[in-house]
């Protein structure tokens, strides 16, 4: 579950990544140049998807804990797309990769 909120949450930061005014064409994944067309879609579905990730997070984890948690994986997915999204260190294989190890972690650790 971990994973999926997760996951859910960097579709969205990059959705609204994507249409910022102040992000330069880096086509990473490829819909860049779609997301930037149709920029009102793209920023209405990633409210949708951070407030439906708010509320699975805080049914998860509970209320506060839940929001709290949600706030801290929002910082620090919103840090590492910042940071590599530029450098085109964000590629299918690395999310792939990220993704495949982080679902390993949560089902043999808990």
């Amino acid at each position: 579950m971990t994973t999926g909120i997760s996951l859910l949450i960097f579709i969205a930061f990059y959705l609204l990544y994507s249409t910022s005014k102040k992000m330069a064409a880096i086509s990473s994944f490829g819909v860049e140049t779609w997301l930037s067309e149709h920029a009102k879609t793209s920023k209405y579905t990633g409210l949708a998807l951070l407030t439906l990730s708010l509320g699975l997070s805080c049914f998860y984890w509970g209320m506060g804990s839940g929001a709290f948690t949600f706030f801290i994986i929002l910082m620090t997915v919103a840090s590492l797309v910042i940071l590599l999204a530029p450098l085109r260190l964000l590629t299918y294989s690395s999310l792939a990769c990220t993704l495949v190890l982080s679902l390993l972690f949560e089902t043999i650790l808990f």
